[in-house]
């Protein structure tokens, strides 16, 4: 007689599949990133590296703001509410949040053009950066748009393709470009702008294919649990989350801003190299988080908390299995790691170490902001990340002027752990039965 697997095992061998599926989804942004990072750098040299390495920091933050936090409720809205069989709601939710991104991504931008000499002239003190800076306003919002759509097909469980379409069809895309021949700074920030185009319009004919599960069903929900009441307006949830996901944004971006305006050009090239090496383990760990989101919100809906306290504990073991090789690489091995961009680049080996130790904090005890704000705590994760923002600005501002790169990597590398210890202290203390 064959022994049936037991239902925890399946769920188990499931929950893990998909955290793969997921994985690989980012394992291609890896390939992509990576490739662009090391072909591109090696490219355009040290220096027109360190335009286009701050081209895509601001591209970063500007994205982000135009995305309001929307693209973070989105999830949570369209999983809670398809979690109670408020299909129409769920679709409402979606549109709201569309139409928001698209409106203040087009204000954006053109703030942001018009604005691009004066940046130049007396932010980064560098009159040569308006042009990159001008044209790296095409790409503002399809980014936007690029990313609100992935997180959108996250909340409809499709963590796979939400991962595809946000995070790794744009960098493979651009890659592609270099590959066939586009090395000029220019050339390329027209090839980022078009490959995030490309990503959204495959996002859109996915999100269409699931236009079914926009109608109401009849699905029972235990009396007390949080799906009995109805969600807050999208905007509502949305309005802290905007502030988490600008600090998250820029928090990693100031160190490399300051140091364009302390440094010079090569060093913004190098340090902007190790830091996005050492963010693989952030990749790591928001793609696996982004996959269980939705999973947070319908169990939190449902006042599922053993199931959510479960989900919790697999995604922190996933997270550290995957995770904890890429930090020993990069902590053990880093002038190594950084000499496979190109020559040059190994003056941030001591900078890839630092990094590599605060993303090692965050790789075991990851995602508790996203529960967090899957539970609708997102003013109490306002307000985590408003206290990074000082903390960061702080170390920042004493650090980088006097020490440079290595000031830069301490200040990245403690935002990074304070996130993962105040997040993990705050669950404990709000839910402790979803820890």
């Amino acid at each position: 007689m064959t022994a049936t697997p037991s239902p925890s095992f399946v769920t188990l061998v499931r929950t893990y599949g998909t955290y793969a599926g997921a994985m690989m989804a980012r394992g291609l942004e890896l390939v992509g990133k990576l490739g662009l990072y090391m072909l591109g750098a090696r490219a355009l040299g040290v220096h027109d590296s360190g335009y286009f390495f701050l081209c895509l920091t601001v591209v970063g933050v500007l994205a982000t703001v135009s995305r309001g936090g929307f693209e973070r409720a989105v999830v949570r809205h369209l999983a809670a509410e398809l979690a109670v069989g408020k299909g129409r709601a769920a679709g409402h939710a979606f549109l709201v949040g569309l139409g928001a991104v698209l409106g203040l991504g087009l204000a954006v931008t053109a703030l942001t053009a018009a604005f691009a000499q004066p940046l130049a002239d007396y932010v980064f003190r560098d009159p040569e950066a308006a042009r990159p800076l001008l044209l790296s306003t095409f790409v503002i919002l399809p980014q936007a748009a690029c990313y609100f759509i992935g997180n959108a097909l996250l909340g409809l469980h499709k963590g796979a393709a939400g991962q595809l379409v946000q995070n790794g069809l744009w960098p493979v895309l651009t890659l592609a470009a270099v590959v066939a021949g586009v090395t000029s700074l220019d050339g390329l920030l027209y090839a980022l702008a078009g490959a995030n185009v490309a990503a959204t319009v495959v996002g859109a004919v996915l999100l269409f294919r699931e236009r079914h599960r926009f109608v109401d069903t009849h699905t029972d929900t235990p009396p007390g649990a949080p799906g009995a009441a109805p969600l807050p307006a999208l905007w509502r949830t949305a309005a802290p989350l905007s502030v988490v996901e600008i600090v998250q944004i820029l928090l990693p971006s100031l160190p490399v801003l300051l140091l364009a305006t302390f440094g010079l050009p090569a060093q913004v090239g190098a340090f902007s190299v190790a830091n996005r090496i050492s963010m693989l383990v952030w990749v790591v760990s928001t793609s696996i988080g982004s996959v269980a989101a939705p999973s947070f919100a319908a169990r939190h809906r449902q006042g599922q908390w053993t199931e959510l306290r479960q989900l919790n504990r697999r995604v922190r073991l996933a997270v550290a299995v995957f995770g904890t090789p890429v930090v020993a690489v990069m902590v053990l091995a880093p002038a190594q790691v950084l000499h496979l961009v190109g020559p040059g680049f190994e003056i941030a080996a001591t900078a890839l170490v630092i990094l590599g130790v605060g993303q090692l904090v965050y790789c075991l005890l990851p995602c508790q902001e996203i529960v967090l704000a899957m539970a609708g705590h997102g003013s109490v994760l306002r307000w985590l990340t408003l206290a990074q923002t000082v903390v960061c600005g702080a170390l920042c501002v004493l650090l980088i002027p006097p020490f440079g790169m290595i000031g830069a990597a301490i200040a990245t590398a403690v935002f990074a752990a304070q996130l993962a210890i105040g997040a993990s202290l705050m669950v404990r203390r709000l839910m402790p039965q979803a820890f």
